[in-house]
């Protein structure tokens, strides 16, 4: 499993996620779990995102996008 399949695993409950469907649309997922999902990639790739990557984080094909623009092991 990757860092960021594992990441979303957990913030939603080991429920499966597909790259396409929006975080916004899972049952549950609401500002604070925004914030626990910044905090737990920021944490684990050892970054900070920007305000601009953080509005762009709606489902896991983005955050992959971020995540690999800045050449990192996803």
């Amino acid at each position: 499993m990757s860092k960021l399949d594992q990441i979303v695993s957990e913030l939603f409950e080991d429920e499966v996620i597909g790259d396409e469907v929006l975080f916004v649309d899972r049952a549950g997922f609401d500002s604070l779990k925004h914030v626990e999902l910044i905090v737990a990639i920021e944490g684990r790739f050892a970054i900070d995102l920007t305000a601009e990557e953080i509005g762009r984080l709606t489902c896991k094909r983005a955050a992959r996008e971020i995540l690999q623009a800045r050449r990192l092991d996803v």
